[in-house]
This record gives C-alpha cells, structure tokens and sequence, in this order.
C-alpha cells in the first residue's frame, strides 16, 4: 500500500513539473498599444515570437514577480517581426511582460524546443531569431556576416538558462568570426538586417 501511495506521488510530482515547463507553449497574446500582460510566473527559458504593426518605439521587457524589469526582450522602431530568448539566465523568472507600442501587437510564447533548427554548416536569416543545433564537439568557429544598420549581437548557450557566452557585438555592417564553445546547442541573433552564420 506505502509503495502504491509513493508511485503515485512521484507521477503527480512528475505531471505538474512537466505542466510548469510547458506552461506557456503556443500561447498568444494579442494586443494594442501599451499594456502589460500578466502570466504565471515561471523560470523555465522560453521563445516570445513577437510581431508589431506601427512606426514608433516598440519595446518589450521581461518582469518578474516583485514588479523588476529583467530582460529587455525588443527594443526597436516601426513595424517588427522577431523571436527572442526569454529567462535566459539562471535565476530569472518571468510574471509579465511590459509592453511599449504605437500599433498593433502579437506575443505568441513557444518552447525552446520550437527554436530554428541550424541544421547546415550554413545558416541565413533577418532579424532577432533563436537557433538549436546538436551540441557542439572540440574545436569549432562560427564565421558571421550581417548587413544592416544597427545592433548584430549574437550569444552562444552551452546550456540553457546559463549565461551565455558572446560571440559577436558589432554595429551596422560587419563580417568576422569567433570561437564556438564546446557544447553550444542554442544561438540567438539580434539583428537589424540580413546575416549568415557559418560554422566549421
């Protein structure tokens, strides 16, 4: 009966971590203007895919449970369509978010195992966007190119939820190329324009 009574914790146990972990997948908020969206709070890392219909400032921030912003998840003018990496650091622990818009919005919120898949050694794409690949073994580079005007800055993740190491942070124009850590399987890209990730 004691062993009949444990399992059946331990199952329970197991449904509500797995109910937290996916708590906000494929969840869509739509909205306009200025508005904070409430949520319950979690830690596990997530995509937010964002897109804005306007032509001034639209910026997103991660809130947590005490009201602090922690993470600035967009920060650009006129229309956007992006994905971002969201509780990105241990300890974060998303319960909001505040958004700033002139127009109409969408915040649709995905499982990181959704990310883009970066499957080639070549990889294009425009905008903020979050890539998985297999993890990484022994030495390997990442070779970037990005054309545009603004920010490109691009993290590599080891694991996620940990502090992820930066690969590049340039503005405008840029091409160069940087180590790739053992065991990267997540990369985020700010960007403002086109970019090509390469890796070898």
């Amino acid at each position: 009966m004691f062993k009949r009574v444990l399992t059946v914790l331990v199952l329970a146990a197991a449904t509500l971590t797995t109910g937290t972990a996916t708590a906000h997948a494929d969840k869509t908020y739509n909205g306009e203007g200025d508005q904070v969206v409430r949520i319950s709070a979690t830690k596990t890392p997530g995509l937010l895919k964002f897109s804005h219909n306007g032509e001034s400032n639209f910026i997103v921030w991660a809130v947590n449970q005490r009201g602090k912003k922690q993470d600035l998840l967009a920060n650009t003018i006129g229309d956007y369509k992006g994905t971002v990496l969201y509780n990105s650091t241990a300890g974060n622990a998303i319960a909001a978010l505040e958004i700033k818009a002139d127009g109409a919005w969408t915040a649709r919120f995905k499982p990181v195992t959704k990310a883009r898949c970066w499957c080639a050694g070549t990889i294009r794409g425009e905008g903020d966007q979050v890539l998985k690949l297999s993890p990484t073994r022994g030495l390997h580079t990442v070779r970037a190119a990005h054309n545009g005007e603004s920010n490109f800055i691009v993290h590599g993740y080891t694991r996620i939820g940990s502090y992820g190491d930066l690969l590049f942070n340039k503005i405008g124009t840029y091409k160069g190329s940087a180590l790739l850590s053992t065991g990267t399987r997540l990369v985020t890209v700010k960007a403002d324009g086109a970019w090509t990730l390469t890796r070898r």
